[in-house]
């Protein structure tokens, strides 16, 4: 598996873009497609590709600088849940993203994926609200700040990363 940043307008951000629908989208009811995407050009789009050059997970950050980023529209192939080929990816682009200068994410979580997030060092913040007709969380997280044993190494050292 390898992680790369995805170009705006390339193949594999139309891949991304199915992916996206796909996982989070379609299951409620909504699409993808009849969302104004054109701000998307300026975000930074990451995505996991297996050794058959297939994309099997994504994510996409906005930075807001100095310092700061919102992690966002993170999806992973249905086939490949539950794998920790989330958990990696998002550990990847943290380590992309600070090299970057960033120390600070935050992000909107479904409610049902908050384990998931607290899982990689996220604290809940705030009250839940609705965002896409669904219950979400506020979560943030520094970037400055060593793992923990409760989140874990950043990446794990079987798999290669590649941001190029």
């Amino acid at each position: 598996m390898i992680v790369r940043e995805i170009q705006p307008g390339s193949a594999e951000f139309a891949a991304e873009c199915a992916l996206r629908h796909r996982v989070l989208r379609e299951p409620i009811g909504l699409s993808l497609y009849d969302e104004d995407l054109e701000a998307e050009k300026s975000q930074l789009h990451f995505g996991l590709f297996d050794a058959d050059a297939e994309l099997v997970a994504c994510v996409i950050a906005v930075a807001t600088p100095p310092s700061r980023a919102k992690i966002r529209q993170m999806a992973v192939e249905p086939r490949h849940q539950g794998k920790g080929l989330g958990s990696f990816l998002l550990a990847t682009v943290e380590g992309l993203l600070s090299q970057r200068g960033l120390t600070q994410l935050s992000l909107h979580a479904r409610i049902a994926a908050t384990g998931f997030y607290e899982g990689l060092g996220y604290a809940a913040g705030g009250t839940p609200f609705l965002e896409v007709g669904l219950p979400h969380i506020a979560m943030h997280k520094r970037l400055d700040e060593p793992p923990t044993a409760t989140t874990g190494p950043r990446n794990p050292p079987a798999t290669r990363r590649n941001a190029g």
